[in-house]
């Protein structure tokens, strides 16, 4: 299997590297070479941490053992590389000059310190992972698990029911104001579990298209109409979510499913693969871009009213000529890459702006965060708030209305100082290479396993505050489990092959 998913590494390479050459190819016609290098200090700095950042895929990669969704290889090719390392080549080459920049005291001592918060995380991250103390907790719980195995047939009705159910909480989301580009002014008790029951939609979606990949003959009606609401419901929620991600996003979904059902990997796939990225890429950032231009702000507004802005969006890149459109979309693109300065505003004032915290909510937001999180707001409806970005974007930016890249190396440091960095990471990599051990090392197909395997790796952003990464993957687990339970509970109790006794 190892193998197979080794192919995936080729597209992968080669669109970041039409993306560097493009991007630099473009700007240096326009510019010039001499004018562009204004921040030319940090070009040795980002290339060491480019390479501090593909150690362990390289070392996957001469072992024979590469998976573009190992947790140490995706995280990579997904957030690390392309923010802080085209991230700092645009940022060395003034393609993005973000005016938080002026935040940032010392420019040529703080942002290689930024770089080298970013490599101790990360290697903090990898050793933590290396250690063998995750793969025995996670091999002892593997040990426990059901070994339910189900067949496509088996699956695909109950997998389309639990469609339908994350389908119905996710409009149910959206007309409330929890989903998409607006936000509530006010919390209520229910709309945190309103939030997690439209993952069924997530969960669902994966399961799908792991049944279309792992149907082997000819598809048949079911199959065709299973593909089609999938597509539907996909790019419709796509372009309600109105950001430059859920093309992306939607690509990651179908490209894991792909890849764990098992399918070989040939030629076609890896050039289809690297196209229909780079498209996703490119329209995501542009239409992101457009349609929050067009909304201008988060404020909650009727589900007529939202799908009015999607369809207005959709007629202003239509207007647009596409030489606009491109540079747009290279624009944004750059922008939405560059993490390197924004981590360094807190990187330049976390000790200067240590004070002021409590005011906005945000000390100790870590510990406050990992300790309240398992108590339902419906049971304490005077719980703190987690990490609001608009209070932390007021702070450190002075402008609430985005939501700024945090990073959990700019949570750690902000909460434990230097050396929380690496020791913060470390604890994440311990923790998932439990979840990797217990769901997938080593094991054979498992419809449930490859689910809510894909539902906690993707639930890890490293984009945002570290203090809710694992209370949001037990969320999320606890949300998947249940939607296997219902999924297990409509295949029916009828003996299965490998089912163990007591299951």
């Amino acid at each position: 299997m190892a193998d197979k998913r080794q192919n995936l590494l080729y597209p992968i390479f080669v669109l970041w590297g039409l993306i560097v050459v493009f991007l630099f190819t473009f700007y240096l016609l326009e510019e010039g070479v001499a004018e562009s290098l204004q921040k030319y200090y940090l070009l040795p700095w980002t290339f060491l941490t480019g390479a501090v950042i593909l150690i362990p895929s390289a070392y996957l990669f001469f072992k024979k053992k590469f998976d573009p969704f190992h947790p140490l290889v995706f995280p990579v090719w997904s957030y690390f590389f392309p923010a802080f390392f085209i991230g700092g080549l645009i940022l060395s080459f003034d393609l993005s000059q973000p005016y938080y920049l002026v935040f940032i005291q010392d420019e040529r001592y703080e942002l290689p310190l930024t770089l080298v918060y970013v490599m101790l995380g990360f290697g903090g991250l990898a050793l933590g992972f290396a250690l063998p103390i995750g793969k025995k907790v996670g091999s002892f719980i593997a040990g426990r698990l059901p070994a339910w195995q189900w067949t496509p047939e088996q699956v695909l009705k109950p997998g389309v029911v639990l469609l339908g159910l994350g389908l119905a909480n996710t409009l149910l989301a959206f007309s409330l104001g929890i989903l998409g580009f607006q936000k509530t002014e006010e919390i209520n008790s229910y709309d945190g579990i309103i939030f997690l029951l439209s993952l069924f939609w997530l969960e669902a979606s994966f399961l799908l298209w792991l049944c279309i990949f792992r149907t082997r003959g000819k598809f048949n009606l079911n199959h065709y109409l299973v593909i089609g609401i999938l597509l539907v419901t996909s790019l419709t929620k796509s372009a309600f979510q109105g950001n430059r991600g859920s093309l992306i996003q939607l690509f990651i979904l179908i490209a894991f499913a792909f890849s764990f059902s098992g399918r070989k990997i040939e030629l076609r796939h890896k050039i289809v693969s690297g196209l229909l990225l780079t498209v996703a890429l490119v329209v995501g950032m542009i239409y992101g871009t457009t349609f929050r231009t067009i909304k201008t702000t988060e404020e909650r507004m009727g589900i007529d009213e939202y799908a009015g802005i999607v369809v207005k969006t959709f007629e202003k890149v239509s207007e647009q000529d596409f030489g606009t459109i491109l540079e747009n979309g290279l624009t944004a693109m750059a922008e939405r890459f560059e993490s390197v300065s924004s981590l360094g505003v807190v990187v330049s004032n976390y000790e200067k702006l240590g004070s002021y915290e409590a005011g906005y909510g945000l000390d100790n937001n870590i510990w406050k965060d990992s300790i309240t999180f398992l108590i339902p707001r419906i049971l304490w409806n005077d719980k703190p708030v987690a990490t609001d970005p608009g209070n932390y974007g007021e702070l450190y930016f002075n402008f609430r209305e985005n939501s700024f890249t945090i990073t959990p190396m700019g949570d750690l440091l902000r909460n434990f100082g230097p050396v929380g960095v690496p020791v913060g990471m470390f604890i994440l990599g311990l923790i998932i290479r439990a979840v990797f051990a217990a769901l997938q090392e080593n094991q054979e197909f498992s419809f449930w396993r490859a689910t809510v395997f894909y539902m906690l790796l993707t639930s890890i952003s490293y984009e945002g505050s570290y203090g809710l990464i694992v209370p949001y993957m037990v969320k999320v687990g606890i949300i998947s489990v249940l939607g296997i339970l219902l999924v297990r509970f409509m295949i029916g109790r009828r003996r299965l092959p490998g089912l163990r006794p007591g299951f």
